[in-house]
């Protein structure tokens, strides 16, 4: 009786609580602004974007896709060897540049992995008191690992594409599996497969896809794994099955 005593007595305060309405009194009063002086900021503004080079890409196309207008760059581009050997006409490569805020570029810069495996070249193009001038640089690649894996809904490619994993590491994984799966004939929707690869980076930025590592398959129920392995002083190496069978 006591406990029900109080809580009848609790909700009756909240009650009353709420219906209770205390006087509002309105105050206006005058106040003043700051003039905003020197709000700007002393130095000038830049902006960075990057993008992927297309095949098709002009000097000025690629430009107004960075969301430049810059017709001195643009004819630099055209005439300096290295933009028209690794950059203009170059698909999939990632270019970054940086403009000051009335669009014009103020430096571009590429990386691409080199034919040796083990470096890269850095090419950056700027803007001085004197004009345009660009420079190539050279350092030593990291090779990072990276896993992917998918499902079969029609083909190796799409599934691929659908899991963010490189045509080239798909290209592996047919050629790893073709003495066991035909992959034009027999594959099944819901087969699965699981990849370890390599990733090979300059600066931090992917340059391409390196060896597939490891790989697993599901065909039509059946499990098919590949795992590469070189021995100790040798030049080469070679995919095995998970029973150390040469593939």
């Amino acid at each position: 009786v006591v406990v029900l005593s109080l809580l009848g007595s609790s909700a009756w305060a909240v009650a009353n609580f709420g219906e209770s309405s205390a006087p509002l009194t309105q105050v206006i009063e005058s106040v003043s602004t700051l003039a905003p002086t020197n709000w700007r900021s002393p130095t000038s503004l830049q902006l960075y974007r990057s993008d992927v080079t297309r095949s098709n890409d002009t000097a000025e196309s690629l430009l107004a896709r960075l969301g430049l207008y810059d017709p001195e760059a643009a004819n630099y581009l055209r005439q300096v060897r290295v933009a028209k050997q690794q950059l203009l006409g170059r698909a999939g490569r990632l270019v970054f540049a940086e403009g000051d805020a009335d669009h014009h570029l103020t430096r571009l810069t590429l990386r691409w992995a080199n034919e040796d495996g083990q470096t890269f070249s850095r090419w950056v193009m700027s803007r001085n008191t004197e004009g345009w001038h660009d420079q190539v640089e050279t350092s030593a690649v990291t090779v990072s690992t990276r896993t992917g894996n998918g499902t079969i809904q029609s083909n190796l490619f799409a599934a691929t594409d659908e899991a963010d994993i490189p045509d080239a590491v798909a290209n592996q994984l047919a050629e790893i599996f073709s003495g066991d799966i035909d992959f034009h004939r027999h594959l099944r929707k819901g087969d699965r497969f699981a990849v370890v690869y390599e990733s090979i980076e300059g600066d931090g930025e992917t340059l391409r896809s390196g060896r597939v590592l490891s790989a697993e398959f599901v065909n039509n129920g059946k499990t098919y794994q590949a795992f590469w392995f070189r021995e100790e002083g040798a030049k080469e190496g070679a995919y095995y099955n998970a029973d150390g069978v040469s593939m």
